[in-house]
């Protein structure tokens, strides 16, 4: 009577090289897909914190209108280093440098005026940072517009 062990090797040997070979195959994409599943989690985080960012920014250009006793000057579309600080200060975990861009829809900075502040910042997947060297990117974007109030 053969051993056990020897009985069991010829019935499931050719199963288990079988089974670690589609493991082999597919562990890469399944792996693939995990991290990308988790790289646009990170991506909408990203996304939402920059809308958060360029809120604040928002906030800070209507409360320094024309009127105000520390008015932010008028430009028809640039970048303020007072709202680019306070856009920098709100995006608590967003990698990369922040571009932030304020311009004014009405065509001046008085109360009733509107301002709006877009903020961008490219976001380079972890698949992209590994397989191309950082090569592929997306670019986020968030805004804010609101009406200044001083």
């Amino acid at each position: 009577m053969p051993d056990d062990g020897v009985l069991v090797m010829r019935r499931f040997g050719r199963d288990g090289a079988q089974a670690l070979v589609e493991f082999a195959l597919v562990l890469p994409v399944l792996l693939l897909l995990i991290v990308g599943l988790f790289d646009v989690g990170r991506a909408v985080q990203e996304e939402n914190t920059l809308a958060y960012a360029a809120r604040e920014g928002t906030r800070y250009a209507i409360v320094h209108g024309s009127s105000s006793a520390s008015p932010i000057p008028y430009c028809s579309s640039c970048a303020n280093a007072d709202v680019t600080s306070a856009v920098d200060k709100a995006a608590v975990g967003v990698s990369g440098p922040i571009s932030v861009t304020i311009s004014y829809p009405d065509g001046d900075n008085k109360r009733g005026s509107r301002v709006k502040v877009q903020a961008s910042v490219p976001f380079v997947p972890l698949p992209s940072q590994f397989l191309f060297n950082g090569g592929l990117s997306v670019t986020l974007r968030g805004g804010s517009e609101l009406v200044i109030e001083y």
